[in-house]
């Protein structure tokens, strides 16, 4: 994605700074205002930190960011461009103890960017876990991975969001662009939401909460061990597959839904407006179903007794409501 598009970058402000357009030229915005605090202990430029960093808090408004954990026990800051960058518009960093701050260029009243384009490339010690990492991105991508973290915040406006990481905490959000987000280990909760863009999530290990949303694209998960997972698609397909999920709540306004358990869930309500759904689950699980089926048919594998208009399977203790407006129900052995 090229980044001079500086229209684009408004819709990412950050709390920290503050970003106006106030010139054009050529049909696009050149001259904007870029403040944030205390910007006389910034340094700018490429730069090499042998302090040891627990938080991280990057602003960088147009350009791709990578973000790396290595075997170095320093950290770096490197940006490449396609000019040469005066001293104004280099990355600036500021070092407050334990805290590294990454902003965009220098904190100005009026610069322009026109026909400047530039990434940054930052990396850590692999080994050491970070506190806290928080980072945004106005327009651009984000490609950041082999870190561990506390916690994790990620705001994208308009970029593909790439995350491979070991993260207590993880928030991510996306207005324009697909999110891939890969987590390994035991983990507290994950929350993704996509405006326009697809989500794809791999977590492995167990974890007490999951939360995908969706707008406009699909959802595909690969879970290990859920305690409560919450997925909704406002037009897109869902596909999870989990070792176990003990409480699960889905909702499709438009799309199909496909479901592999390896344990039946405790709880689950399943919803879709417009679309199959396809759930698959061992066949001796003790599952009671309560269909609510509108327009559309009921299939299954496994061995099911009718009560009344619910379906049991062994003792039943686990409770299964699936509610669809319009398409088929199968239930389905793994």
């Amino acid at each position: 994605m090229k980044r001079n598009n500086l229209l684009k970058a408004v819709f990412g402000l950050l709390t920290t700074s503050a970003l106006c357009l106030t010139g054009c030229s050529g049909g696009i915005f050149t001259f904007f205002v870029y403040n944030y605090d205390n910007a006389d202990k910034y340094t700018a430029g490429d730069r090499e930190i042998t302090d040891k960093i627990t938080t991280i808090n990057i602003d960088y408004v147009s350009g791709d960011v990578k973000f790396r954990g290595t075997d170095s026990d320093k950290v770096t800051i490197k940006e490449t461009a396609n000019t040469t960058l005066s001293e104004e518009h280099k990355v600036h960093t500021w070092v407050d103890g334990s805290t590294l701050y990454v902003r965009f260029c220098a904190s100005t009243n009026k610069i322009s960017f026109f026909k400047i384009e530039k990434d940054l490339e930052i990396t850590v010690p692999g080994s050491q876990a970070l506190e806290n990492l928080t980072v945004k991105v106005s327009s651009g991508n984000m490609d950041f991975s082999g870190f561990k973290t506390d916690k994790l915040i990620a705001r994208s406006s308009s970029g593909n969001v790439g995350f491979s990481c070991t993260a207590s905490e993880a928030e991510v959000k996306a207005s324009s662009g697909k999110i891939d987000f890969a987590q390994e280990g035991d983990g507290k909760s994950i929350d993704i939401s996509s405006s326009s863009g697809g989500v794809a999530v791999r977590q492995k290990g167990s974890i007490d909460s999951v939360k995908i949303n969706s707008s406009s694209g699909s959802i595909d998960a690969l879970l290990g061990k859920a305690a409560s997972v919450d997925v909704h698609a406002s037009s897109g397909n869902i596909s999870v597959e989990a070792e176990e999920i003990t409480d699960l709540k889905s909702s499709a306004s438009s799309g199909h839904n496909e479901f592999r358990l390896g344990k039946a869930p405790k709880t689950s309500d399943i919803h879709s407006s417009s679309g199959y759904v396809k759930i698959y689950v061992p066949e001796d699980s003790d599952l009671t179903v309560h269909p609510r089926i509108s327009s559309g048919e009921l299939n299954y594998e496994l061995p099911f007794s009718k009560n009344g208009k619910d379906y049991v399977n062994g003792n039943g203790s686990n409770e299964m409501t699936i509610r669809v407006s319009s398409g088929d129900v199968s239930i389905n052995k793994i």
